[in-house]
């Protein structure tokens, strides 16, 4: 899949859904947690690669720790997604510090 292709799919997929209830702030600036960002991305996406969403020509699959290196510039400077290669689960970094985790509903099939 290219890179238009994972935005276009993602971009879609992200209505369907469901979010935890609450956002998750993993600092800003020289305050950024890395350990927990990499503890949280370990745990919630099993995948050994992972897509990264960034935009429609900036968007790519990497390796789990590829992905990990390719995020750490863009946080508080950028918004972002990693997805499963499935596309079931997701978490969402905003560039004010933030993140959030969610997964596709079981209940609706695409």
């Amino acid at each position: 899949m290219d890179s238009r292709e994972m935005y276009n799919a993602t971009s879609h997929l992200i209505q369907l859904v469901t979010w935890d209830k609450d956002w998750i702030h993993f600092g800003t600036e020289s305050e950024i947690k890395f350990d927990l960002l990499e503890k949280l991305i370990e745990d919630r996406l099993k995948d050994k690669n992972l897509l990264f969403i960034h935009g429609r020509t900036t968007s790519c699959q990497l390796g789990k720790e590829e992905a990990i290196s390719k995020i750490k510039p863009l946080l508080w400077t950028d918004d972002f997604q990693l997805w499963t290669v499935t596309m079931d689960k997701v978490v969402q970094f905003k560039k004010i510090g933030i993140l959030n985790v969610g997964q596709k509903s079981e209940s609706i099939k695409v």
